[in-house]
C-alpha cells in the first residue's frame, strides 16, 4: 500500500512500515521489533533485530539511522521515545500507541487552542489540572463507559508559534499507572 508518516528509529536504524501496520516490541528483554503488516489476505510479520536488520519487502524498509540505545517514533511533526508495555498502530494519524486493558495514547497537531478546557468532552468529570515540565499543560479527568470508570489525560506540549500537540492518554482500571506513565515518560524525553 505504501510507506507511512511514522517510523522508528534506533540502535542504528530506522524502520519504515507500510501501511497499514503494527509495531510490537519482540519481548520485554529484547530490542527487536516485530512489524505487522495487515492485508486483506491477512497478517504478514517480520520481526527486525538491530544487531543484524534487514528489509522485508512490502512490510518494512531498514535504513541507517541514529546510533541511541532506545527507539523513537519520528513523525514529520515531532518525535517522541516509544514507551515500553505500549505497540504503535496505524489506526489513528499520524499513530497510536495501545497497552493492556485497553490503554491508549494518540497524538493530534500541532494545533492551536486557546482555550484547554475545548478538550473536555460532555460526561468528562475534572479531577486534576497541573504543570509538567517545559510548560506542558495537563487535565486530567474521569468518566465513565460502558458501567466502567475510565482516566483520561490530555497533555498540552507547547510548539512553535503558540500551537501545541496533544497528547491524549485513557484506560480503564488497572491500566491507568501504565497509561499515565507511559505519556509522561515520551514527554519527558521529547
Amino acid at each position: 500500500m505504501g510507506h507511512v508518516l511514522a517510523r522508528l528509529a534506533g540502535y542504528g536504524v530506522v524502520l519504515v512500515p507500510y501501511w497499514p501496520y503494527t509495531f510490537e516490541r519482540s519481548d520485554a528483554a529484547s530490542d527487536a521489533v516485530v512489524v505487522t503488516n495487515w492485508r486483506a489476505d491477512g497478517p504478514a510479520k517480520a520481526l527486525v533485530d538491530p544487531a543484524d536488520a534487514y528489509s522485508a519487502p512490502g512490510i518494512v524498509d531498514v535504513e541507517p539511522g541514529p546510533d541511541h540505545p532506545f527507539w523513537v517514533i519520528e513523525t514529520s511533526s515531532f518525535s517522541a521515545v516509544w514507551p515500553s508495555g505500549f505497540s504503535v498502530e496505524s489506526t489513528v494519524a499520524p499513530y497510536c500507541l495501545v497497552g493492556e486493558h485497553d490503554a491508549s495514547i494518540s497524538v493530534q497537531g500541532p494545533v492551536y487552542i486557546a482555550d484547554p478546557d475545548v478538550m473536555i468532552a460532555p460526561g468528562q468529570t475534572v479531577v486534576a489540572r497541573r504543570k509538567m515540565g517545559r510548560d506542558v499543560q495537563v487535565i486530567e479527568l474521569a468518566y465513565e463507559h460502558e458501567g466502567e470508570p475510565w482516566w483520561q489525560g490530555v497533555y498540552l506540549y507547547p510548539r512553535k508559534g503558540g500551537r501545541v500537540l496533544v497528547f491524549t492518554a485513557q484506560s480503564r482500571e488497572p491500566g491507568i499507572a501504565a497509561a499515565r506513565h507511559g505519556v509522561e515518560w515520551m514527554l519527558a524525553l521529547a
